[in-house]
């Protein structure tokens, strides 16, 4: 293995000095140089009026800020058992968290039986046999 590699090494060194990348470059002619005139540099422009948009080319527009809905009774429920947080709304879905009984959580979406649920620190999909009204 060592042998082919070490061919395969030398195969390739000679190719490339072949091809010229490792080859110096010769220059025959001398690289001209431009000189710069120097000149005062301008006063800035005072600001003027708005110049109309060029063709072809769009401004860019702001997209407006999400703000999160206020929450409500019915958004916010507490765990019955140590139960998972998934990734998805299924148990095929990998573990994001084990909460514990009586963890406060608030519920953004459902799919099915599953509840998308964020807590302070994770979110995560549960079923929602393991949920109750935070109130009941």
């Amino acid at each position: 293995m060592r042998a082919a590699t070490a061919f395969f090494g030398a195969l390739l060194l000679a190719v490339a000095l072949g091809i010229g990348w490792w080859s110096p470059v010769e220059r025959t002619e001398p690289i001209a140089v431009s000189s710069i005139p120097s000149t005062p540099p301008a006063e800035p422009a005072a600001p003027g009026p708005q110049l109309p948009a060029s063709p072809g080319i769009e401004p860019v527009r702001e997209e407006p800020v999400e703000v999160a809905a206020p929450e409500t009774d019915a958004d916010i429920f507490t765990t019955t058992a140590n139960v998972r947080l998934r990734s998805g709304p299924s148990s095929n879905f990998g573990i994001v968290w084990t909460a514990p009984a009586g963890t406060r959580v608030r519920s953004l979406q459902v799919d099915g039986n599953w509840h998308f649920v964020t807590t302070a620190e994770y979110e995560g999909w549960i079923y929602n046999r393991y949920l109750q009204p935070a109130g009941g």
